[in-house]
């Protein structure tokens, strides 16, 4: 997965993405694309080789890295202290929906491409993880081992599913598919705290 030490620069990513999202919705993250971008936003093609190795996959990956870092701006900025932490989790995958939401058409085509390349810089499920991890962070979430695993591989699977609904466009029925999963999720997690299993003698 690509960091921070290797991602594209900054200010030609914010010279370049916007015109290179109204291409995409239309067609698709294409190395065409890229290209005319490239022309369009007058960007010397070996000046943008050196940010984007990769061409349009390179932006793309970008693209959906910017989206988490923007979610970790985001929940920063709410008043988390004045939550529940059902509230705190719900709040961080509407944001980053939200955000996703801003160009429907060319989010939905960069997670159907890394989709169907789980082999390669940017898997789907690390990706997913991320950012549940990036929401649980986000919120103050402080523990180890088998919980810290257990909290991000459920809300990984909270996302996953709601981003099925959010590919129909419709806020209203993705916001009420999140509120059901979150509080299936919560009901279980009470039911697990009834039970302790006797530790070995």
């Amino acid at each position: 997965m690509p960091t921070s030490e290797d991602a594209p620069s900054t200010e030609l990513l914010q010279k370049i993405l916007p015109s290179m999202l109204e291409k995409v919705a239309v067609s698709g993250w294409t190395e065409p694309n890229y290209l005319k971008t490239l022309e369009a936003c007058k960007i010397d093609h070996a000046r943008a080789a050196l940010s984007f190795p990769d061409g349009h996959a390179s932006i793309l990956q970008a693209y959906l890295l910017k989206s988490r870092e923007t979610l970790k701006d985001d929940l920063a900025a709410l008043d988390l202290d004045a939550m529940r932490i059902r509230e705190k989790v719900t709040s961080g995958v509407n944001l980053w929906l939200t955000g996703l939401s801003e160009h429907h058409l060319a989010s939905r085509k960069a997670l159907d491409w890394i989709t169907a390349r789980p082999l390669g810089p940017l898997p789907m499920t690390e990706f997913v993880w991320s950012i549940a991890d990036a929401i649980w962070t986000g919120i103050g979430d402080t523990s180890t081992g088998f919980t810290y695993v257990s909290k991000r591989t459920t809300l990984s699977a909270v996302i996953g599913s709601t981003l099925t609904v959010w590919r129909q466009n419709d806020e209203a029925a993705w916001k009420a598919f999140l509120d059901r999963r979150i509080e299936n999720v919560m009901a279980f997690e009470k039911f697990k705290a009834k039970f302790r299993f006797p530790l070995p003698a």
